[in-house]
């Protein structure tokens, strides 16, 4: 049975290891884990389970080599924050922080077994063509729980229909007393790290599980957050990198150490999306940018780093808008940008779109092209004691002023050979953008006032 924040489990073979950390290790039962997937989620798992060649290898071993599986697998590793034993070799699971604890490792395992027990039991319902039929939609961890609460009463109903085979776990939990509770936290994002270190793990899955991304998210558009990748294979979409390199556009405003390769260098927007995120991850380890909240989990405390984020709700937009109005503006320098070779034009039923909002254009062209006059996007925003905050409305600037900053940008292009991959990787480009961008903003003073 399960209620809310906890489930009963029973663990074959059940050992006992007592230490600051106390751990329970065993073999479960595929019936038995009806409750347990019910029960836990994947949102301590800094990557989400999908449907693949492991998916499908580790299914076919639960069936074909299921007398000997659990000597196959690590199988699965859940973290709780109290572990109570009952009797007949059972244990009440407790969960209180969804982000520290769940399933840690073994989400693989756990959607295989989980795809397997439903394949069971539809096949002992409906039949083997038509279960095989609704399977295939199973694809993620989400559309397993889905079809969990869909099916529920026909896992209870066919229990003794699912395949007979053992999943080893193990669960940690915390040691005696407040002391060990408070060590647990400590410590279970290290044991999630390190039973997740493998090329399948993004960086930014893990900073991601470990809160950096947080205020980022925070000021997204709501329209976005779900289209992002947060975690290794959760089907987003934009990734975060991208995203980080438009959040160091407003951050490069502040005096911090850790931003000065922008400044020195602000190329790697575009090229180095890796030294973005360690741009990034530097920037959040400097004092005072952040604290603790749960174990090493962070928040972002300083007030400048959070007023620069709070303009992400504005960049991707912007991004979007620079992209669609390039071609016009360069266009309006004399040049006729869809002879470009380096630019694709839009044919007949074929659809281009942009980055972010996926709004229709007409050309589809190398992203190194904007790059700089996105990160020219800097000479727009006042820094008032740490305050930051548009100078003017950026995308009435960007509609009304592009085509006469391409007047100038145009020699950048032609310079590098109209190749959007060289525009993009050359310093000087962002430099004279930023350049631009700042002596039309004065000329739009100026002329506010009469005096130009």
């Amino acid at each position: 049975m399960s209620i809310e924040n906890e489930v009963i489990v029973r663990i074959h073979d059940a050992s006992r290891q007592k230490y600051p950390l106390q751990k329970i290790t065993g073999n479960i039962a595929l019936s038995s884990m009806i409750d347990l997937i019910h029960s836990v989620n994947l949102d301590a798992n800094p990557r989400l389970a999908k449907t693949g060649r492991v998916t499908q290898d580790i299914q076919e071993s639960l069936v074909n080599e299921s007398e000997i599986f659990q000597f196959m697998t690590k199988g699965i590793l859940i973290a709780a924050s109290e572990v109570e034993e009952l009797d007949r070799s059972r244990f009440r699971l407790r969960f209180e922080e969804p982000q520290l604890e769940g399933i840690l490792d073994g989400g693989h395992n756990t959607l295989a077994a989980g795809r397997q027990i439903l394949l069971d039991v539809l096949t002992a319902e409906l039949g083997a063509e038509e279960a095989e039929s609704l399977l295939k939609a199973i694809k993620t961890w989400e559309s397993l729980k889905t079809a969990w609460e869909t099916h529920h009463v026909l896992l209870v109903k066919h229990k003794d229909e699912i395949t007979k085979a053992l999943m080893p776990i193990e669960v940690i939990f915390p040691g005696d007393g407040q002391a060990g509770y408070e060590y647990f936290q400590e410590k279970v994002l290290v044991i999630n790290a390190a039973r997740n270190n493998n090329a399948e793990l993004t960086v930014e899955a893990k900073q991601n599980k470990r809160g950096y991304y947080g205020e980022i998210r925070s000021n997204l558009d709501s329209k976005l957050i779900d289209e992002v990748e947060w975690k290794t294979n959760d089907g987003g979409r934009i990734k975060v990198r991208d995203l980080v390199a438009l959040a160091l556009v407003p951050l490069s405003v502040l005096p911090f150490n850790a931003l000065n390769p922008i400044s020195n260098n602000p190329s790697i927007l575009f090229s180095s999306k890796g030294q973005c995120i360690k741009i990034y991850s530097d920037l959040l380890t400097e004092g005072g940018v952040t604290e603790k909240v749960t174990g090493d989990i962070i928040q972002i405390v300083d007030s400048s780093i959070k007023s620069a984020l709070a303009l992400m709700k504005d960049m991707p937009k912007l991004f979007d808008l620079i992209y669609q109005e390039m071609p016009k503006a360069y266009n309006s320098t004399g040049g006729r940008f869809g002879k470009i070779d380096h630019v694709l034009m839009a044919s007949d039923g074929k659809k281009l779109r942009t980055r972010y909002y996926r709004n229709p254009v007409e050309y589809s062209y190398g992203e190194g092209y904007i790059y700089p006059l996105v990160y020219a996007l800097s000479a727009l925003i006042k820094n008032d004691d740490g305050k930051l905050s548009w100078k003017t409305d950026p995308e009435k600037f960007i509609r009304s002023r592009l085509g006469d900053i391409m007047k100038s940008f145009y020699s950048m292009i032609q310079g590098q050979n109209f190749d959007p991959a060289k525009v993009g990787k050359a310093g000087g480009a962002y430099n004279l953008a930023r350049d631009m961008f700042a002596a039309a903003y004065k000329d739009e003073i100026l002329k506010l006032h009469g005096l130009a």
